[in-house]
């Protein structure tokens, strides 16, 4: 059974003010929230608590005049990081051997000594957000990895994590690894398009990752595609390449040699692919060129 984290500074603060009704609310809704799940409606909840729903919404009222979005997985976010004074935290970085361990890891990792701003962003994470301390230095790892170790976007990875659900070490390991596959891919299709001065775009970063997950074209497909569209346009087009590749797919056409023979075989008056493509000769001949090297 997965475990609710429920932070010491939010049942402190807020939890002794509110009026009952208002904390049962907030917890059975939480426990949705909180794993980036849309909460049950009004109605639902009233019925599962035994109470009215008038109270319901009353306590959803108040909660969101406290800054607490019950409506959507924000709610993990909301507690302001400005609550932590720096003696709590040194406090707890004395009696928790966890967070202690995760404030040195983190110097380590990014080679330099924890900003008063630093501590208070990783305690927040560890606190209020709940994430274990483990999973914590794997993001910060991670960005360290990626030349992008400000707390800044560490906070950002670990938030986007928790509305995921990633909240475990396995889960945090399988996601790197969809991460790790991912970046290479698209490492090999720019080396092989000849993409050096630039990122994909969003766009761009979408469709190689239909390429990877659904079409998986061979690198021949990839650069018989390529060859067609700068001969065609002039100029790279990862969208005119896309159609190329789905034109293919859906003849399924997969290895160099049934992409020659159909463009052998097509007609170029004929022949029309996604993007309103079609073959000549020269191209025909690019091509046999590019497969035969």
């Amino acid at each position: 059974m997965d475990n609710l984290s429920i932070p010491i500074k939010f049942l402190d603060e807020y939890l002794p003010k509110a009026d009952p009704a208002y904390i049962v609310v907030y917890l059975y809704t939480y426990r949705y929230v909180s794993q980036g799940k849309k909460p049950p409606s009004n109605s639902k909840i009233a019925a599962s608590l035994g109470i009215k729903e008038s109270d319901v919404c009353d306590a959803m009222n108040y909660w969101s005049t406290l800054g607490f979005n019950l409506g959507g997985k924000t709610v993990i976010k909301s507690l302001h990081k400005s609550v932590y004074t720096p003696g709590e935290i040194a406090e707890r970085v004395q009696n928790d051997k966890k967070l202690s361990w995760l404030f040195e890891e983190t110097q380590s990792t990014l080679g330099k000594i924890l900003s008063s701003a630093d501590m208070l962003t990783l305690f927040w994470i560890y606190d209020y957000l709940g994430l274990n301390h483990q999973v914590i230095m794997l993001i910060v790892n991670y960005a360290k990895k990626n030349n992008k170790a400000s707390m800044s976007y560490i906070e950002k990875v670990a938030a986007d994590w928790m509305d995921k659900g990633i909240d475990t070490v396995r889960k945090a390991e399988k996601h790197l690894a969809m991460l790790d596959e991912r970046n290479t891919y698209e490492y090999n299709i720019k080396k092989m398009f000849g993409i050096v001065d630039r990122s994909l775009t969003p766009s761009e970063r979408t469709i190689t990752q239909q390429w990877q997950n659904e079409l998986k074209p061979s690198n021949e497909l990839l650069l018989a595609a390529f060859d067609i569209n700068i001969e065609r346009t002039g100029k790279l087009s990862i969208k005119y390449i896309n159609g190329i590749l789905k034109s293919w797919a859906e003849k399924g056409i997969d290895t160099s040699c049934k992409a020659t023979k159909e463009v052998k075989d097509t007609k170029p008056s004929n022949f029309k692919q996604r993007e309103d493509i079609d073959f000549d000769a020269k191209e025909l001949e690019i091509l046999k060129k590019r497969i035969g090297r």
